[in-house]
């Protein structure tokens, strides 16, 4: 069976968002980032089959990561770019590996350079990852590896470690050991280099990004967990207790915690599975005279929360919100595919309120994102089965959740104009507007589907905003 893992490297936080998505439907393991630190770490330890490298990302040592990783690890590199100048074609054109991909990078476009690259194997006689770079050079910056080619954690981890350390790379490995400015190691055995993120140590620095600290499978320590979590594992009373669960107390909050507890078949704390990334979300859309936004819910393991559960809380909580003076309007409820994020963190930081609980041995969590404008909001279209949607309401550069048409008066006729799953792109919008067409079409049966695109895209704004405030942090 193909192991479908993948390790994006990515410029910016926000970037790649409807790559990720895509392929998550398709059953892959992602892991994406920004952190040079935290991807060297998960790759390690993960040993993912494919790795996506952004040649635009800020910090240059990237740029010589094609090259390290294909010899140093059994994986797949790929090689991409964000932006579409004249300098990133040239940088892409001069990577050394084989695979690249040039903007824009769409879900299908990676899923057919790994197809190339299974096809290519077969080619050529070999197993996946079995190829590696065989440069004999010597000069700075460049890795010859001799021997029979295979695997060597030991070697893959200094080399990784001086790369985090200051040090670029600019060895002769040879069989088990490396030999670099005079510094040797001897395979499995070799000694840490002083101050590395790999060196062993009985526990993490105090206040240090990455902890827990725990002993791999080649006997060093390091760093495992959500890189995001400085701080033990929190019980639901402890995360009611931090004040920035609760910005504002209000009677959705008080409807919500008793729904939640009210719904949940509460077990074992020690025993239960924590709450840490999440992608898929369950959500109610509440909208009253008073208050209006999102309520996201999100279950231990990233599980798809049932539906039976989500009615539960919902009639509970509706009723709570009737019973206190609310006119609540009714809404479907919505299964989310945001970014992945780690969800406590990203709800302290953003939400109105988190609350948590237990529930048949997983943690499940709720949290309010107020909004505005929850509710769609069209209008009449030539044909009975069609509804007209403001051109604003488009987000650029997006997966659309349905097919979107212009609509053509002097004909009568629909031009379909972005597919389902296609990218709504920023350039099309901005044609749009300077051909003054304000309006776009979708049909009247797609129209939940457009509530769920336009709370996905809030959502995924949200994360964007508490990526970038994690990044200035770490950079700070």
């Amino acid at each position: 069976m193909v192991k479908k893992s993948l390790l994006i490297i990515k410029s910016s936080p926000g970037g790649l968002g409807n790559v990720e998505g895509f392929l998550r439907n398709r059953d892959w393991i992602i892991k994406s980032t920004t952190n040079l630190k935290e991807a060297l770490i998960f790759l390690v330890q993960q040993q993912p089959a494919f790795v996506m490298i952004s040649i635009d990302h800020p910090n240059k040592k990237v740029r010589n990561l094609p090259k390290i990783l294909t010899q140093a690890f059994p994986v797949c590199v790929i090689a991409f770019s964000e932006d579409t100048s004249a300098a990133t074609y040239g940088l892409l054109n001069a990577c050394p590996t084989e695979y690249i991909l040039y903007p824009p990078v769409t879900g299908p476009a990676v899923e057919r350079t790994v197809n190339k690259y299974y096809k290519d194997m077969q080619t050529r006689g070999l197993t996946p990852h079995q190829v590696r770079s065989t440069d004999d050079g010597t000069q700075d910056g460049v890795i010859a590896i001799k021997g029979d080619g295979s695997f060597n954690p030991a070697n893959a981890q200094n080399i990784l470690a001086q790369m985090l350390a200051g040090d670029e790379p600019s060895a002769t490995m040879t069989g088990p050991g490396l030999k670099k400015s005079g510094f040797v190691t001897q395979g499995m055995g070799q000694a840490p280099l002083h101050g590395s993120m790999f060196a062993p140590q009985p526990k993490s620095t105090q206040g240090g990004m990455y902890a827990p600290l725990a002993k791999n499978p080649y006997g060093t320590w390091i760093p495992t967990g959500n890189p995001f979590q400085q701080r033990p594992r929190r019980t639901p009373e402890e995360i009611e207790a931090d004040p920035r669960a609760t910005k504002n107390d209000s009677v959705i909050l008080r409807g919500t915690k008793q729904a939640l507890e009210s719904a949940c078949n509460v077990t074992s704390f020690q025993d239960s599975a924590p709450l840490q990334q999440a992608t898929n979300v369950a959500c109610i859309v509440v909208e009253s005279s008073r208050f209006s936004g999102y309520l996201i819910t999100a279950m231990a393991k990233n599980k798809h929360i049932d539906s039976a559960f989500m009615e539960k809380v919902q009639t509970r909580l509706f009723r709570f919100l009737k019973e206190n003076g609310e006119d609540i309007k009714e809404s479907e409820r919505m299964d989310l595919q945001i970014k992945q994020v780690p969800f406590e963190d990203w709800a302290l930081d953003c939400a109105e309120f988190l609350r948590k609980s237990l529930h048949e041995g997983n943690e499940v969590a709720m949290a309010f994102f107020p909004c505005n404008n929850v509710q769609t909001r069209y209008g009449d279209s030539p044909a009975e089965e069609m509804a007209s949607i403001k051109l604003e309401e488009m987000a650029g550069n997006v997966a659309v959740e349905f097919n979107v048409y212009i609509y053509l008066p002097r004909n009568n006729k629909y031009v379909l104009y972005t597919p389902r799953g296609g990218v709504f792109y920023n350039v099309q919008k901005e044609r749009l507007k300077n051909q003054g067409i304000s309006q776009l079409h979708i049909l009247k049966g797609d129209l939940q589907d457009l509530d769920k695109y336009k709370a996905q895209n809030f959502l995924n704004e949200k994360i964007q905003e508490f990526e970038e405030k994690v990044s200035a942090k770490e950079t700070a």
